[in-house]
């Protein structure tokens, strides 16, 4: 049974790897992003890969580093955009309990999940990932934005009590 669940835990968490792994289509950054960003006031990076890179105030002296993908997907019409923020890095494959805590805790949230992704030096990346309709309101993006700043945040904290990211 342990195992089943193992296998199932990380059979989950590989499909939010693919998805995110398919979202980087593009290096151009998308100036939808840019004016919708400026609209909200918020102060923002371009990276190299065209993803844009939000810094949070978490607080208590704590940041939290938000990315909002350039590249999109299209799914049945809809084009979806990415969203994520990291938590931190495993030193090496996290464990059954790790990942069955995080598969709990993405159940209870009404929004993203997070997701592992295997670093070419044998680490393990562990980030909060949101996607969402490319056409969304302003203030329902904002709130996604700030929803994947606080739920990464948190994890980094309990998890690997940092604040790198």
């Amino acid at each position: 049974m342990k195992r089943s669940v193992t296998f199932l835990v990380v059979a989950v968490l590989a499909l939010g790897v693919i998805a995110a792994t398919f979202a980087q289509t593009k290096n151009k950054s998308d100036p939808r992003v840019a004016s919708i960003l400026s609209d909200l006031g918020l102060t923002y990076k371009v990276n190299t890969s065209g993803n844009y890179a939000i810094t949070y105030d978490e607080g208590n002296d704590r940041t939290q580093v938000v990315y909002v993908m350039s590249g999109t997907d299209t799914y049945q019409g809809i084009e979806i955009r990415e969203i994520w923020s990291i938590a931190g890095n495993f030193d090496s494959e996290p464990d059954a309990t790790q990942l069955l805590d995080l598969m709990k805790e993405s159940a209870k949230n009404k929004i993203g999940d997070w997701a592992l992704e295997e670093q070419d030096d044998g680490t393990y990346l562990l980030f909060y990932t949101i996607k969402t309709p490319v056409k969304i309101d302003n203030a329902a993006f904002k709130m996604e934005l700030q929803f994947a700043a606080d739920v990464a945040d948190e994890q980094e904290k309990a998890i690997f009590d940092t604040d790198d990211n």
